[in-house]
């Protein structure tokens, strides 16, 4: 990366750093994070590591999870947006910076802010898991992984939406999507489960599911699946006459942890939407 876009990243994260919005997202989320670990010291009815397990984790795929998804959301909306809104982007360009080393400078800006949030959640959640018992670090790993994944992607296609229309809108219909992508995935886990045994609608949900770029996965949300079934059924499951057939029905509606193929179509779709945000600059009459 030459020095324009490195001029372009430094003072785009000079910026975002100035976005109070982000850092309440950002606070809100660790002091969130803290009570989950702080709770079962407090309250009652935790009496045992599967009870935690559920609530810990249950609240930090629900916290975290949504903190990184809104904070992508922040910057995406923003880091474009703000310099079409001002006129920046007139000055900037005016510069001997290329529409090429300004979009690389932002993305830059962008993708290393998130991945640092990321990096912040993911060490206070795993003291918190730490804190409370331990286990689970791998699955905590990946979960913050894919979750950092799927919001670079959706933070991207904010980008580009911005360069055309009002960065709400943009983030309105990239939230749609994302609604349409974890609905995909569910009913997709579902075919490969053979929940779904139809052949044309098997076929259908499979071409929709390589079609879109589906959210990367990871096995929190079926771990705490497990631990919520082992402590219903703590002292027998009386009122479930099957229970591993129960278990098996419940993780049958929840995707598995995704693949090399699945990280590999994530990763092409982000070069393929980082190269859109590049043509529509390179197209934006400023």
């Amino acid at each position: 990366m030459g020095s324009g876009p490195l001029s372009v990243a430094k003072f785009t994260l000079l910026e975002l750093g100035r976005r109070r919005l982000l850092l309440v997202f950002v606070v809100l989320a660790i002091l969130l994070t803290a009570g989950l670990g702080v709770a079962p010291f407090i309250l009652p009815g935790f009496n045992s590591g599967d009870e935690k397990t559920v609530f810990i984790l249950g609240g930090i795929s629900r916290v975290d999870g949504l903190a990184i998804e809104l904070c992508a959301f922040a910057v995406g909306m923003t880091v474009i947006n703000h310099d079409l809104d001002s006129g920046a982007i007139v000055a900037i360009l005016a510069k001997p910076v290329t529409r090429v080393a300004y979009a690389l400078g932002k993305l830059a800006a962008a993708v290393f802010l998130l991945i640092l949030l990321d990096a912040v959640f993911t060490a206070g959640s795993i003291l918190v898991v730490e804190f409370n018992g331990g286990g689970h670090m791998d699955v905590m790993f990946w979960f913050f992984a894919v979750s950092a994944g799927n919001a670079m992607l959706l933070m991207v296609l904010v980008m580009i939406l911005t360069v055309y229309l009002n960065n709400i809108i943009a983030a309105a219909i990239v939230v749609a999507f994302s609604f349409v992508q974890s609905q995909v995935s569910s009913v997709q886990a579902m075919v490969q489960n053979h929940l779904i045994t139809e052949r044309i609608l098997d076929g259908i949900v499979n071409v929709v599911y390589w079609l879109v770029p589906h959210p990367l996965q990871s096995n929190l949300e079926r771990d705490i699946t497990i631990s919520d079934f082992n402590v219903i059924c703590r002292g027998g499951c009386p009122d479930l006459p099957h229970p591993s057939q129960y278990l098996a029905q419940e993780l049958a509606h929840i995707p598995g942890a995704s693949g090399t193929g699945d990280i590999v179509y994530w990763f092409a779709y982000l070069v393929v939407v980082c190269v859109a945000l590049y043509l529509a600059l390179r197209r934006k009459q400023v």
